[in-house]
């Protein structure tokens, strides 16, 4: 088997604690071409006296990316990804880890496929704060994700993201012919995968081979909300079927009767989406009040 050069990307911020398991992981990895990129985000924490100090004990060289001003993940992305040289690229959170095979399954997954593959992802290991195994939503034996090759159907990502990003191992020229990361979306992984999904297919391995750390998110109100209108709006700019069709009329409808403020984001999309309800449309578009749509609805339903 060829073995290209896999760029690995681990990004910190006030993840000081776990940085040593997730470098130890890679240095434990049986797949022996990989360079390391290490970035923080100007954390609070000991992050950066962390990765300066496990290098220099293992004496392993890496390419450092040590913001002194918070800029988020997006852009620290965008600056990591302009120093990766490989053909391969992983980009790990610090509080995640790796399985020992993880880099040699993965790499050898996309090599014996054809270029029609953009990434390959895994099954994986759910645990806490601690290490210890806990239980988590995603089932893949139990999900009807994947065509009989593993590879993500096509409508998949668009009915709910099964993909863990520190499972992930992407071809660069995937990432670069679908352009830099977004720094107005939280959902940047998400976006990305979706991306490559309209230009390549993605391959599952039926193996556990990443350890994700599942903690308490301590997600804020406003953020989840965020994250909620970039799900309905990734929903809406991605389904050309019409698969969400009514959980987009829904949750649009129930905002709008609620006078609850709908992002000029989601309502820019909305009016492009082909599977729009027009009457909807109209009253978006034209921002007639929400109690008379309320009424219209009435009537139209009689």
């Amino acid at each position: 088997m060829n073995k290209p050069l896999v760029s690995i990307v681990v990004i910190s911020y006030n993840q000081a604690k776990y940085i040593k398991e997730n470098l130890d992981s890679l240095k434990a990895q049986t797949y022996p071409n990989w360079e390391l990129i290490v970035a923080d985000d100007a954390s609070p924490d000991n992050s950066v006296e962390e990765f300066k100090n496990w290098l220099k004990e293992n004496n392993v060289n890496a390419k450092k990316l040590f913001h002194t001003k918070n800029t988020g993940l997006a852009t620290v992305l965008n600056e990591a990804l302009d120093l990766c040289e490989g053909k391969y690229l992983k980009f790990i959170a610090a509080d995640d880890y790796l399985h020992p095979e993880c880099l040699e399954e993965s790499v050898k997954s996309l090599e014996e496929k054809s270029d029609e593959y953009g990434m390959v992802f895994t099954d994986f290991y759910p645990v806490n704060d601690s290490g210890v195994s806990v239980d988590f939503s995603i089932y893949y034996e139990n999900k009807d994700y994947f065509n009989e090759d593993y590879s993500l159907k096509d409508n998949q990502l668009i009915k709910y993201n099964c993909i863990i990003a520190p499972t992930t191992l992407v071809k660069k020229e995937a990432i670069l012919s679908t352009g830099k990361y977004d720094p107005s979306l939280l959902l940047e992984d998400h976006h990305r995968w979706l991306m490559i999904n309209e230009k390549y297919k993605i391959l599952f391995i039926n193996k556990k081979l990443a350890y994700y750390r599942v903690l308490p998110t301590g997600i804020t109100g406003k953020r989840h909300n965020r994250m909620i209108e970039e799900d309905i709006y990734l929903r809406i700019k991605y389904d050309k079927n019409g698969i969400n069709k009514k959980q987009i009329f829904d949750y649009i409808c129930s905002r709008y009767r609620k006078n609850t403020k709908i992002p000029d984001f989601i309502i820019n999309e909305y009016l492009k989406y082909p599977h729009r309800v027009k009457r909807l449309s109209f009253f978006l578009k034209n921002k007639i009040h929400p109690y008379l749509f309320y009424i219209f609805t009435k009537i139209y339903k009689r």
